[in-house]
């Protein structure tokens, strides 16, 4: 009696047999409509193959909402029970977020784009992070901005001016 385990792992087959077989198949040829349909199929299970304890937000041109005049955002996570939120904000040449105070820590990386952060100029890769209790003059673009921002929710409303509703 042998003590030793038997293997589960299958033998591959010889090169010269795995050659002939692979000369002996027939390429088949899709119509338009069965690639797409197998692309479309593909896609969907690279996207709805998430890991565990994981998500994915997927957002289109219509998620973006304006908030103020030039302002978009982009609502990318919620968790109103820690009272924080990531969005993306879009502001056009001639937006303003005015100056307010956080009681949480903001991240804000810059995406595309430059604006200033009161008379700090901030370009594409920079981060600018706002501790809790800090407070920061306005947010302007002259070129237009994209970024990242990860900070209170409801945003911050104790701001020195009234110029629109804020992330």
């Amino acid at each position: 009696m042998s003590s030793t385990p038997q293997s589960n792992v299958s033998e591959t087959l010889p090169d010269d047999v795995a050659e002939a077989l692979a000369r002996s198949l027939m390429p088949i040829e899709l119509s338009a409509e069965q690639r797409n349909r197998m692309r479309a199929g593909v896609l969907q299970q690279a996207r709805d193959a998430t890991s565990e304890g994981t998500a994915t937000a997927r957002t289109d041109a219509r998620s973006w909402i304006k908030i103020a005049p030039f302002i978009e955002i982009k609502i990318l996570r919620r968790d109103e029970s820690a009272g924080n939120q990531t969005l993306l904000i879009r502001m056009q040449p001639g937006g303003v977020i005015p100056e307010h105070r956080h009681s949480q820590e903001e991240e804000f990386v810059v995406l595309e784009g430059e604006c200033h952060v009161g008379a700090h100029r901030l370009c594409a890769g920079d981060v600018h992070i706002a501790s809790a209790g800090s407070s920061h003059g306005p947010v302007t673009t002259r070129t237009g901005v994209v970024a990242l921002l990860r900070g209170e929710y409801p945003a911050p409303c104790d701001s020195k001016s009234s110029a629109g509703e804020r992330p």
